[in-house]
């Protein structure tokens, strides 16, 4: 019984684990391609 807790402890701790790396990996990319899609953008100057 006490095995059994302990293991679904740590099966918790690694899918948690597991989801908060994707979701830094998932910002640290999106952050990354944010600022290569920024640089190749130009701006549009309007003149009267």
């Amino acid at each position: 019984m006490i095995k059994t807790l302990i293991k679904l402890k740590i099966l918790k701790l690694i899918i948690i684990g597991g989801v908060s790396t994707a979701y830094a990996l998932k910002r640290y990319c999106d952050q990354k391609n944010g600022i290569t899609s920024k640089k190749g953008k130009k701006t549009l100057l309007l003149t009267r």
